[in-house]
């Protein structure tokens, strides 16, 4: 009997499952953060009370709705659930809301550590049926063939540890069915498309769920402006929140005078000062036009300026589930990728970069999901190398170069798109036309394409030479215009053509998209 109380007391820990529930009561928003690691099968059996509670309050938090311990009482009853547990409800309750509860890292520990214990019983459930069936094993069967059984019944267990979809299978068994599935079902767009017809037809979308593109720029070329933009035009055409995270390299009051400069096509600095009321009544009138434009515009700001990683996923996943819905879709824009130097303690700036990059990433592909799938894509930036130069070099023009990209290997593992963002030297301007744009987006990666494929990947010849072909841009007062490829201006210089320039001065209408 005492070598059975001990096996029991490996596979299950009351004190541990308090300690986890008394967290959730007294920190709801913090449910949040770790539902992608528990479950009510993660309570012990034996004690249905604590599935019982767990439940609730994850339903609770789920709904974003805030519970005390009354309320979660009265839940409790209303599921007409007999408790073997001889107690009083209430007493039990608040004696968990009256629990000392330690900080998220210890809390996590200790979700942890009973999710040990689950698997303990599993494996231990799994070792009794293998026990079973070598029972009914006869003399005569192989030994190849009771192994087989056993690793049958052990991996059907292990099976249910495995997060998603993320276990092997064979794609061959599925070929058929989800080719003839999307032939029955056909879709003209994968992801929210942006703005740019030229980007649209040459890379498809670059917000596609689970997916992060990446702008990469020097300091001061448009970036940020450029996220923006493409965020804020997603989200006006397809009606869905972005949530914009910035380093803290710029505040709010910066942010609204840029947006509204690019939308009212009035100078920022009229703006900021204050006097675009006495620049005359055209200036006011424009200013004015953008209230009805934005008005349901859902564009959500906040500094993540000195917080770690860990905290803007969790800041994120709040967000997420509080402000849009489970199931709902959002952009997500972060502007831009860096480290602090305090943060790093011995690991080097490559390290917490990757690490950074790679956690974003299995939030919006792993954690976050409806029905098994992605439902946030993100886009966001990077600043250049400072010198342009690297060991790496793969192009004759370096300032044309995936070389130049900050610790180009990290970011570019994880990304599905990135581009390099560059100003117009002078000579090009003069050589390409002063109507093809003062910006070169240049694409580095692109894992999926659009229905022009040719135009991503195959070289333009221009003049004597073969150069990759890149999308043409005008910045104009955080305004951004699409002015071609590098092909319309080869077809340009050859035809001698007029390049139609009325849509330079156009400022976009989200009432039109």
């Amino acid at each position: 009997m005492g070598q059975l109380r001990s096996m029991f007391a490996m596979i299950y820990s009351l004190e541990i499952e308090k300690q986890v529930l008394a967290a959730f009561i007294q920190k709801p928003k913090i449910f949040l953060n770790f539902n992608h690691l528990i479950s009510e099968a993660d309570f012990y059996d034996g004690s249905l009370l604590h599935r019982t509670i767990f439940s609730v309050l994850k339903r609770a938090c789920q709904r974003d709705e805030t519970i005390d311990d009354i309320v979660l009482v009265q839940r409790i009853k209303d599921l007409s659930i007999k408790f073997e547990e001889d107690i009083s409800l209430i007493d039990y309750i608040r004696s968990l809301s009256m629990r000392k509860i330690h900080s998220e890292e210890k809390i996590e520990s200790s979700i942890k550590e009973l999710k040990k214990y689950s698997v303990r019983r599993e494996i231990q459930k799994t070792a009794q049926k293998i026990a079973d069936s070598m029972k009914s094993v006869s003399p005569d069967t192989p030994y190849l063939k009771i192994i087989e059984n056993a690793d049958q019944i052990y991996n059907d267990k292990i099976n249910l540890f495995e997060v998603g979809d993320d276990v092997p299978c064979n794609i061959y068994e599925e070929m058929e069915d989800f080719i003839e599935d999307r032939g029955n079902n056909p879709i003209d767009e994968f992801g929210m498309m942006g703005p740019h017809e030229k980007i649209n037809e040459i890379y498809g979308s670059l917000l596609r769920p689970g997916n992060i593109s990446v702008i990469v720029a020097r300091s001061g070329v448009g970036k940020t402006q450029f996220c923006m933009h493409y965020a804020t035009q997603v989200s006006a055409k397809y009606d869905v929140p972005v949530l914009h995270f910035d380093n803290g390299e710029m505040s709010k009051e910066e942010l609204i005078i840029r947006q509204c400069a690019s939308l009212s096509g009035v100078a920022s600095h009229l703006l900021e000062s204050g006097k675009w009321r006495q620049a005359g009544e055209e200036v006011v009138t424009k200013v004015r036009s953008v209230w009805n434009r934005v008005k349901n515009l859902q564009f959500y700001y906040y500094n993540v300026g000195g917080m770690d990683v860990d905290s803007m996923i969790n800041t994120l996943k709040r967000f997420y589930y509080s402000k849009v819905g489970r199931g709902n879709k959002m952009v997500f824009s972060f502007d831009y990728i860096k480290t602090s130097s305090e943060a790093g303690g011995n690991k080097n700036e490559w390290q917490l970069v990757g690490e950074m990059v790679d956690k974003f990433k299995k939030c919006i592909q792993k954690e976050i999901l409806e029905d098994g799938n992605p439902v946030i894509p993100m886009i966001t930036s990077v600043q250049s190398n400072r010198s342009g130069i690297t060991t790496n070099r793969q192009s004759a023009n370096i300032i044309d170069d995936e070389s130049i990209v900050s610790l180009s290997d990290r970011i570019t593992q994880f990304c599905s798109h990135m581009f390099i963002l560059r100003q117009k030297t002078n000579d090009e301007v003069a050589e390409e036309g002063s109507q093809f744009g003062t910006h070169k987006l240049i694409n580095v990666k692109a894992r999926h394409l659009g229905k022009d494929i040719a135009g991503a990947v195959e070289p333009v010849q221009v003049d004597d030479n073969l150069r990759k072909n890149f999308i043409n841009l005008s910045f104009r007062n955080f305004n951004i215009t699409e002015c071609g490829d590098l092909r319309d201006i080869v077809s340009f210089r050859n035809t001698g053509g007029d390049l139609n320039q009325s849509n330079q001065n156009e400022i976009p209408s989200f009432d039109d998209l």
